[in-house]
């Protein structure tokens, strides 16, 4: 097992280029089994290990992979509607596979997903979508589903799941007639799955919150498609440069995904502007408190709150982090109280008071954004961070180390014991 080893106090400059999203990438790979024809995707951040245990169940149901840089080549029929459980529950997006198989075979069994621990993450959401298109379900240590047929009907989501939505959507495209989804989840990743699905010659509206799927019962086609690229990845560089008081540029990127995120940070004092297929930040002055709280897009992601309360650690005054969606998502706090951060946890809500000097560490990834976390942290602490887990990190970030060691971090991998 191999750990961060950072020492911290460097300023971050340099160019970059950002990778694909992978909360676009794992839909739209999941989506491949509704077609046998050849499909190429470019733009994938195939070193992920989350896109890596996608593309492996894939090949467990029949598909062929052929990998080329960041392009991936589909191809192949399915030869079964089972994902091996020792796959299907390592990573949360093998629900996807109920509607994709449930879809081509009338039925689908998959495990209990897995994923960050950060509470519970229930997926009673995918479960009565599919149930209201006819799909009939056996719960236990696996997911079993059956069905006669299927038939569109309206759905309406008491909360807007992203997966959850695509997941119906899966469904829907082989249902009798128009699937209608209300209080959907409309964020950037799903529409750039809904424009996959597209390609491939699917009938379906994505806007606004709502989603309109009119079925079919033929196939759909292969495709050659470009997936969107990563904003997450992107505001966690921007959090690093804002943190070491850096200047970075962004190649690859956009400021259209994320729109909330980039007000926040402005409105802070961090500068930031696009130019051509550029990003560019800088951060010279000291920042104002922020109060941030997580809604559905255009909001700010959940998945996000954690690099903001560590950017507010270094902001002198109080600044809060409020998750309106997973109150167990501060479990780093903890992680970041070893560093010596003046921050508590209440309910949903964290409160920091910023400004003080942070001190290198041994701690832990809890999950993926807390890992990145506690590497932000550690850019900006003074003495030697180490972090263990990395595994969770390395779930969402391509090669993490080596772009901040381009950018100046001090930062290795090395070997735990």
């Amino acid at each position: 097992m191999k750990k961060y080893k950072i020492t911290g106090g460097k300023r971050l400059t340099g160019k970059i280029r950002l990778h694909g999203a992978k909360n676009a990438a794992m839909p739209i790979l999941a989506a491949t089994v509704l077609t046998d024809e050849e499909i190429v995707l470019r733009n994938v951040p195939v070193y992920l290990n989350d896109v890596q245990v996608m593309l492996e169940i894939l090949q467990s149901l029949g598909k062929k992979i052929e990998i080329k840089g960041e392009q991936v080549v589909i191809s192949g029929s399915l030869h079964t509607h089972i994902v091996p459980p020792d796959l299907g529950n390592r990573i949360r997006y093998s629900l996807l596979f109920l509607g994709g198989l449930l879809n081509r075979f009338k039925k689908s069994s998959v495990p209990n997903p897995g994923g960050c621990n950060i509470g519970e993450r229930k997926f009673d959401l995918h479960i009565e979508g599919l149930s209201r298109l006819g799909g009939h379900f056996e719960l236990g240590e696996t997911i079993e589903a059956t069905c006669t047929s299927l038939k569109g009907n309206e759905i309406n989501f008491y909360l807007p799941t992203t997966s959850g939505t695509q997941n119906i959507i899966l469904g829907a495209l082989a249902a009798e007639g128009e699937t209608v989804l209300k209080n959907a989840n409309t964020r950037p990743e799903n529409m750039d799955f809904g424009d996959f699905l597209k390609s491939m010659g699917a009938d379906l509206d994505i806007r606004n919150r709502v989603v309109k799927v009119r079925g079919s019962q033929m196939p759909l086609h292969g495709t050659d498609y470009t997936i969107m690229n990563g904003p997450d990845e992107l505001v966690t560089y921007i959090i690093a440069a804002a943190i070491t008081g850096g200047e970075i540029q962004i190649e690859n990127a956009n400021l259209k995904y994320a729109p909330t995120d980039f007000r926040v940070l402005r409105d802070a004092g961090v500068e930031i502007f696009e130019w051509g297929n550029s990003v560019y930040v800088s951060c010279r002055e000291p920042l104002d408190p922020i109060d941030i709280f997580t809604t559905p897009y255009p909001g700010i992601n959940s998945d996000m709150q954690p690099l903001y309360s560590v950017l507010a650690s270094f902001i002198p005054g109080e600044s809060t982090v409020t998750d309106m969606r997973f109150t167990d998502r501060f479990q780093y706090v903890e992680g970041l109280k070893k560093f010596g951060v003046d921050i508590d946890a209440y309910g949903d809500c964290a409160v920091i008071r910023g400004g003080k000097a942070l001190k290198g560490v041994e701690v832990k990834a809890t999950d993926l954004r807390g890992g990145a976390a506690m590497v932000l942290a550690g850019l900006g602490a003074v003495g030697t961070t180490t972090i263990s887990n990395i595994y969770q990190i390395d779930r969402g970030y391509v090669n993490l180390a080596v772009i901040l060691r381009s950018l100046g971090a001090d930062i290795d991998e090395v070997e735990e014991g």
